[in-house]
């Protein structure tokens, strides 16, 4: 068999090491996303989370490795990028009572702001929502609050405010050197046209940040809140409500809630004057 030319050879063995270093590139993307978990049985999907609240027991929250995990196409890794731009300010809230009968839920929440002593986190207000009611929360000196931090670090965690009508809360912890997300406003006409986004949301019993790939829809959202919009990320755990929904370009849209048939998110707009409220007024 006739030899390949050195040059020609030494070509092809460049772009081999090149792919190698793509993909091993694309693994360690992956590792610093979703650890070395296993996949998990599927859960049962859970009930509208805004409005009603969901039911605050774990049962919705298993984790599940969908493809988007193995995707290292440009696009995938893309969406990844966007992820780990958000990765640091995102966190895992548990709210817990000892009531009759006790109850314990997890959501996501974002750092936002840096306030005298205190790391501001915004969330949904279906963490101190009752199961299943619509407008009664749990008496706030009754709900046991922790953050855990994208290191693994358990805080405890104070509520500051919550909002039933945009399904907005915040929680505060000591201060912490961790990057607050920037809730910049978006153009008018930024969704008038679909585009490819990515849910984020982190886990508290593992610390594993999640992701779930999907695109915005120009669609009215069903539920009692005219200012939600819709996405296609598809997932069923209660965790990622809270979580962030960001574009490919790592820019902060606006926060997740769950639906039984679409995935509604409060636009960042939204979000943003509900934190500047309360920082003027209280």
């Amino acid at each position: 068999m006739e030899e390949m030319p050195p040059k020609k050879k030494r070509n092809q063995e460049e772009g081999e090491q090149r792919d190698l270093e793509k993909e091993a590139k694309a693994a360690r993307l992956v590792f610093l996303l979703f650890g070395h978990g296993t996949q998990s049985e599927p859960e049962p999907k859970p009930k509208p989370a805004c409005p009603p609240s969901p039911s605050s027991s774990s049962d919705h929250d298993g984790e599940s490795n969908s493809d988007d995990d193995n995707d290292f196409s440009a696009e995938g890794l893309r969406a990844r990028d966007a992820a780990l731009s958000v990765c640091k300010s995102v966190v895992s809230i548990s709210a817990s009572t000892d009531g009759d009968p006790p109850s314990t839920f997890a959501c996501t929440g974002t750092v936002v702001a840096h306030e005298g002593s205190a790391t501001w986190i915004i969330t949904s207000a279906s963490l101190i929502r009752k199961p299943e009611s619509d407008t009664e929360v749990h008496e706030p000196h009754a709900v046991k609050i922790e953050v855990l931090l994208h290191n693994k670090k358990v805080v405890k965690g104070r509520l500051l405010m919550y909002d039933l009508l945009y399904n907005v809360a915040i929680v505060s912890i000591a201060r912490a050197k961790l990057p607050a997300a920037m809730l910049n406003d978006l153009p008018d006409s930024y969704f008038l046209t679909p585009g490819l986004v990515v849910a984020v949301a982190r886990k508290f019993e593992s610390g594993r940040l999640q992701m779930k790939r999907g695109e915005t829809l120009r669609a009215a959202c069903e539920l009692d809140c005219d200012e939600l919009m819709v996405s296609t990320c598809q997932f069923e755990q209660n965790f990622f409500i809270g979580g962030l929904l960001v574009d490919l370009e790592k820019r902060i849209l606006g926060m997740n809630f769950i639906d039984e048939r679409t995935t509604p998110f409060l636009p960042v707009q939204i979000v943003g004057r509900c934190l500047r409220h309360f920082k003027a007024y209280g």
